[in-house]
């Protein structure tokens, strides 16, 4: 009887101390460790990189484990199978995400301007001088990113349906790159770096911008929902650790370009000039809200979301509201 009780007993304190590892976050002296997903393609995300580099994560008792990814998708693939604590997405594959697993939206990270908007050219190669020429062409995209959304409205405004152009999907911008120099691509949407890599390809050029599209475009950091209740302090702490590498970002361009190019050997001169326009962010507003709920009815409407939810319910900001109470300006009804 002594026996089974020792047993039972030890089975009670086993199942204790694993729930406790299951929601620690311990890291390198004492530290709160989290596996932080972002990107490598879709600008860097320069401003976690930041605040990773400088120190301002360790100084907030975080013991960050960053971990790199081409696209926005990717970093929400890798939660979705606990390679990860946090992600980031562009709006498009977020919402295309919420229903998938139990993510949670804690803050906005950028909100596309008008100059951010037309730095994305559509380029084209040899043989097509405008837009409606891409009529019977094969577009290159970035498969289950933003850019189907952006490239969808792009070909209604110019009156090319898409049944009369083929897409030809890609994994990295390399991807896209070598596709166009075998003649494999004809158009793509490029910004940045990559841009200019496909303008420097013989015959490629540019015949428009994604102004002409009508789109906006905002990107969001996302967690487990359970991380996050089990990791307040820690999720607070990262995101007081991001806006000081926004600050940073923007007070020191050149030490940015630095890390842009120790970490994705991105040429210094590109960085310097992608960041004049980029407009990170941390927080949320009514336009947020607002933004997200149109974008989700386009997809619906599409058939493109099979599953419809309530946005609200898939938000978790009360962490954000901690962290930073000025940033959280919507409220919920």
């Amino acid at each position: 009887m002594k026996q089974k009780f020792k047993i039972a007993a030890f089975m009670m304190l086993l199942a204790v101390l694993l729930a406790g590892c299951s929601s620690s976050t311990s890291g390198s002296g004492g530290k709160d460790a989290i596996k932080i997903g972002i990107d490598t393609a879709a600008g860097g995300s320069l401003q976690i990189r930041a605040a990773n580099a400088e120190g301002f994560f360790s100084d907030l008792n975080i013991d960050p484990k960053i971990s790199n990814f081409a696209y926005g998708i990717d970093t929400i693939n890798a939660l979705l199978t606990e390679q990860t604590d946090t992600g980031l997405a562009a709006d498009y594959v977020l919402l295309n995400s919420l229903n998938r697993g139990d993510i949670v939206v804690i803050s906005s990270l950028s909100h596309s301007t008008e100059a951010t908007i037309k730095e994305s050219e559509f380029v084209a190669v040899k043989g097509i001088d405008k837009p409606a020429d891409l009529k019977g062409k094969r577009i290159g995209v970035a498969k289950g990113t933003v850019s189907e959304y952006h490239w969808a409205n792009y070909l209604a405004t110019i009156g090319v349906s898409e049944k009369d152009i083929e897409y030809v999907p890609f994994s990295t911008p390399d991807e896209a790159i070598v596709g166009v120099k075998k003649g494999d691509i004809d158009a793509v949407l490029s910004s940045g770096a990559v841009l200019e890599k496909l303008k420097a390809i013989e015959g490629v050029h540019k015949i428009d911008d994604l102004s002409s599209a009508n789109v906006s475009t905002s990107s969001y950091l996302v967690a487990n929902k359970e991380f996050v209740k089990n990791n307040e302090k820690a999720v607070v702490n990262l995101l007081k650790g991001i806006k000081e590498g926004i600050a940073y970002v923007k007070e020191n361009p050149d030490g940015t370009a630095e890390i842009a190019y120790k970490e994705l050997k991105v040429k210094k001169e590109d960085t310097l000039r992608d960041l004049e326009n980029i407009n990170y962010t941390i927080g949320f507003t009514d336009e947020d809200i607002k933004h997200l709920s149109e974008m989700k009815q386009w997809l619906l409407d599409r058939g493109l979301l099979k599953k419809d939810y309530n946005i609200e319910d898939k938000l978790a900001l009360d962490v954000l509201q901690e962290a930073l109470p000025e940033a959280v300006t919507y409220k919920s009804e």
